[in-house]
């Protein structure tokens, strides 16, 4: 594909890895939108370095988009809207005005990280938002993948769950044996890059997309392998983060422990082998008993 793939959302922490998983692919014409090409932040300068075209484009700025569109062949759009568990208004009028623009360009191929359990009526505000955009590309006409995304690993290495981990206690408030599907933002983009070099395969879809599928007791074995020593799953009562004022969190995690994702792992592994990453995979592969490490470490 000689056109240029644009991606939309990647210059903030989780795209990186998204990036990386497109470079391991095989994509290396890729074109990714900031609201200002500086050099000094590390996250453009690894983009940078990386061969990724940056533009300076404002999904709030028509005339920007239609700019940043120029010569694209297809999209991969990560986020309109920051990593937060409240929906954000903005997410959808972005969604709008990048739809209009793709359109406009004759987009062949547009590929949406969507949220898991999105069609389900889940009542989760944020999920709800990313089922609306989903409506939103497809009303507009263009040829659409829906990459429905489960929860990503690297959530784990935020300093409300990580430190607690290090030390042997894992504090998740969903049941010890209930299912819970993720997917690492690498994957995101590796799974993004194989469905734009196969459109007729995707086009039209929508899969709910994660890599693996571990219990809390699961993951706290993984943990302990991970580190050498033993991590215990402590399921705090979710009733916690009503008292916190996290009324959003609250929801979320009762969604998590009565409904859920429902992604097919091990069709997902046939359909997308080689890819997709277990969660011991990534812990070895991110270094996670390293104590020095952090979040920002991984991008």
């Amino acid at each position: 594909m000689s056109d240029k793939i644009l991606l939309i959302g990647v210059t903030g922490g989780t795209g990186g890895n998204v990036v990386k998983g497109f470079l391991e692919q095989g994509i290396t014409n890729l074109r990714a939108i900031t609201r200002k090409i500086d050099l000094n932040r590390p996250s453009l300068a690894k983009l940078n370095d990386a061969g990724v075209e940056l533009v300076a484009a404002n999904l709030d700025d028509a005339d920007f988009l239609t700019a940043a569109f120029t010569g694209v062949a297809a999209v991969y759009c990560h986020a309109t809207s920051g990593d937060s568990s409240k929906a954000d208004p903005q997410e959808v009028e972005r969604a709008k005005q990048v739809a209009r623009a793709a359109k406009q360009a004759n987009i062949q191929h547009f590929v949406y990280n969507s949220a898991g359990g999105a069609e389900r009526n889940s009542g989760i505000p944020h999920i709800e938002q990313k089922y609306q955009v989903e409506q939103i590309l497809k009303a507009a006409g263009l040829p659409t993948t829906m990459l429905r995304a489960c929860l990503f690993m690297e959530e784990f290495w935020k300093k409300y769950t990580r430190p607690s981990i290090l030390k042997g206690t894992f504090p998740f408030s969903i049941q010890p044996d209930n299912p819970l599907h993720l997917i690492t933002t690498k994957d995101m983009g590796r799974v993004a890059a194989y469905v734009i070099q196969h459109p007729s395969q995707y086009i039209g879809r929508e899969i709910e997309l994660a890599g693996d599928v571990l219990t809390p007791k699961q993951m706290a074995e993984a943990f302990s392998q991970a580190q050498g020593i033993k991590v215990i799953h402590k399921e705090t009562p979710a009733w916690i983060f009503l008292l916190l004022w996290q009324k959003e969190l609250f929801n979320l995690i009762q969604w998590y422990r009565h409904q859920g994702y429902q992604a097919d792992v091990q069709q997902l592994r046939k359909e997308f082998p080689g890819i997709l990453t277990t969660f011991s995979e990534f812990l070895a592969e991110t270094h996670w008993k390293n104590p020095e490490l952090t979040y920002e470490s991984l991008w």
